[in-house]
């Protein structure tokens, strides 16, 4: 049986990675409709409220996660706890920063490729260490 924690860790990759991957492969479309999405202020609050749930649950069970690399898990939920509640309060700062981050597609390529090693790094950590 699958322990909880570890389950939230291949969900949260597998969601990195259905969300990022497609970045590598089709930049100019990607950008596009993420573009389309932040502007729409009611999708960025839902979506930021969706993952403060999401986040909440990951750092409910955090106490697991208390040696090695894999404490890097909770700090890294704990700035996306911060993050998603800014962005559910002030929805605008989403795009503004999608504008300042990914108006190149050399910005927005490394940082897809960056969240995809991370994504991979996050499916070793929950299948071999935890």
């Amino acid at each position: 049986m699958i322990a909880f924690p570890k389950l939230l860790l291949l969900w949260t990759a597998f969601f990195m990675l259905v969300m990022w991957l497609p970045m590598l492969f089709a930049p100019k479309t990607f950008r596009l409709v993420a573009e389309r999405m932040l502007k729409n202020t009611d999708f960025v609050r839902i979506r930021a409220f969706i993952t403060l749930l999401i986040w909440f649950l990951f750092l409910s069970v955090y106490q697991t996660f208390t040696n090695g690399w894999a404490m890097f898990f909770s700090i890294f939920g704990y700035v996306s706890l911060i993050k998603w509640t800014v962005l559910m309060r002030f929805p605008h700062v989403g795009y503004s920063k999608y504008k300042w981050f990914y108006s190149t597609s050399t910005w927005s390529l490394l940082a897809s490729l960056l969240i995809v090693l991370f994504s991979l790094f996050t499916l070793r950590v929950a299948l071999i260490k935890i």
